[in-house]
Formats: C-alpha cells, structure tokens, sequence
C-alpha cells in the first residue's frame, strides 16, 4: 500500500515573508547614530601663538614707552634732548614707566582676548578657563596676603640685598600710590592672564602637569628678574610664588582664583610698605 505524494510548498509561501522580515528589521536597526561631539582642544591656540602674545606686548610696551617719554619730555621742558638721552634721564619715573604700562595692558588685553576667541568657538572665560569662584573670591584674596606675610617672614632669612632696582620707581607718595595702583589691578591680570591662563596649559600639552608648573613659574621668576636685580634670593622668592599660584589654577581649575590670589598677595605688600613708610610719606626709613 503506497503512501499519498507529499504537496510540495508553494515558493511563494516560503519566500514572501521573508523579504517583508528583512525589511522590517533593517528599519529597526539602521537607525541614525549620532555621536557626541569631539571634546574641543585644550588649550586651543599654539606655541607660536603664546610667542605672537609676548612679542606683541614687548612692542606695545616699548612704543607706549616711547610715547610717554616724548609727552613727558615736552611736559618737563627737556624738548628737544636726544631721545636716549631723554629715556635714561627718565627711566625711574614712575609716571612715565607706570603710564606707559598702564596705556599698553589694556592693548594687549584685547589682543589676547581676539586671539583666543580666533582660536576657540568656546567663550572667551570658557576657552582660557578663567572660572570666577563665586562665594570663595574673597577666600581667595585674603589667601594671597597671607601668602605674602609668609613669604616676606621667610625672606628675612635669605640674603635680599638692602636696595634692589625697583625701589628707584619709589620717589615719593604718588609714585608709591601709581606703583599700588597698576600693581593690584592691571599688572595681575595680564600676568595670570599671561602665565595661568595661555601659557601654563600650553605647556602642560608639551610636557605635563609638574613640568609645566614648573616652567610656569620660571617664566614668571624671570620677567620679574630686571626688578629684582638678578640677585637670587629675591628671585627664588618670586619663583615659589609662581608654583603656588599655578598650583591654586591647577587645582581650581581656575585662572580668575589665581588673579584674585595674587591681587591679594600685591596689595599685602604695598600694605607692608605703606604701614613702613608712614603713608609713603617717608620712603626712606625702608629704603636701601
């Protein structure tokens, strides 16, 4: 007895879903995939931009420089005097060298600013990490005159010579005030600007973090080298207080905690030197 033929399947039957299966599970799984933007570049600008910034200040100060000795030449009746004749004569007027900086920072101010945000599609506070720290600003502050008490109380076992030249600039009490002046205000600002802000995470990127703090803090040491003399105690003084503040940048992630720090820290000098001198009135009882 043979058994019945066995129907054989319709191909359709076996071959229509299946496309309708594909299709459907390839539009559940291509589905857009969209991926987080790439972190932007820290920093964002170069070496040769951090150079463009030093060199542009370098002939922005001595233009500046020029400008005030031609104006304070002709205010002071020496029109006329040869131009270097003129500039040694007035080299340690505070009016004159504080005027000029004071002229200048402001230029080169915006050229950093410019530069950074050429360089970066974040805001400018964002790109250089400047971070105002809020509630802490004033903890800040006051950190960095206690800082200069300290350094000053340690000063006095290194050998720092009596007379070092920038007490030249200290004539009398409206040179002393000029030089408080631009000292807790412009003169912080560019230099955290400067150091913490550009040139730090630059090198940071070439060399990590203890090397960069380091060499931070030399480069800092180093335009305040003129100032001081060269004379190495005072120097080395100026090279801790460089480590500390890129160390409190570091750690706040924070150039404006760094400004505020050594704002506080500048003001606390003068301060000393104020309460010395009774009011600047008498600038020689501290001087050399």
């Amino acid at each position: 007895m043979s058994l019945p033929p066995t129907p054989i399947p319709d191909p359709e039957s076996l071959t229509g879903p299946a496309p309708a299966l594909a299709e459907a599970v390839s539009a559940a799984s291509i589905e857009p995939i969209v991926l987080p933007p790439p972190e932007p570049r820290f920093p964002a600008w170069s070496g040769w931009d951090v150079l463009a910034v030093l060199v542009f200040t370098t002939v922005a100060i001595f233009v500046f420089s020029l400008i005030a000795l031609i104006i304070a030449g002709a205010l002071l009746g020496y029109r006329g005097m040869p131009i270097h004749d003129l500039a040694a004569k007035l080299a340690t007027n505070a009016s004159v060298v504080v005027g000029a900086q004071a002229a200048a920072y402001p230029v080169v101010l915006l050229f950093i600013f410019l530069l950074v945000r050429t360089r970066s599609h974040e805001s400018f506070g964002k790109a250089i990490e400047w971070n105002w720290p809020g509630i802490l600003a004033p903890g800040f502050l006051l950190g960095g005159g206690v800082f200069a008490l300290v350094i000053e109380s340690l000063s006095r076992y290194l050998p720092i010579p009596k007379s070092l030249p920038m007490d030249n600039y200290f004539h009398d009490a409206t040179s002393a005030y000029m030089m408080a002046a631009f000292g807790i205000t412009l003169a912080p600002l560019l230099e955290e600007l400067f150091f913490r802000g550009l040139l730090y995470p630059m090198l940071r990127r070439w060399f990590g973090l203890v090397v960069a703090v380091v060499l931070t803090a030399v480069a800092f040491a180093s335009i305040h080298g003129a100032q001081l003399g060269y004379a190495w105690a005072p120097v080395l003084s100026i090279f801790v207080v460089g480590v500390v503040f890129t160390v409190v940048r570091v750690r706040m992630k924070s150039v404006a905690s760094s400004f505020l720090m050594h704002c506080g820290y500048n003001f606390a000098l003068f301060a000393l030197l104020w309460l010395a001198s009774d009011h600047y009135n008498h600038l020689e009882k501290v001087a050399g």
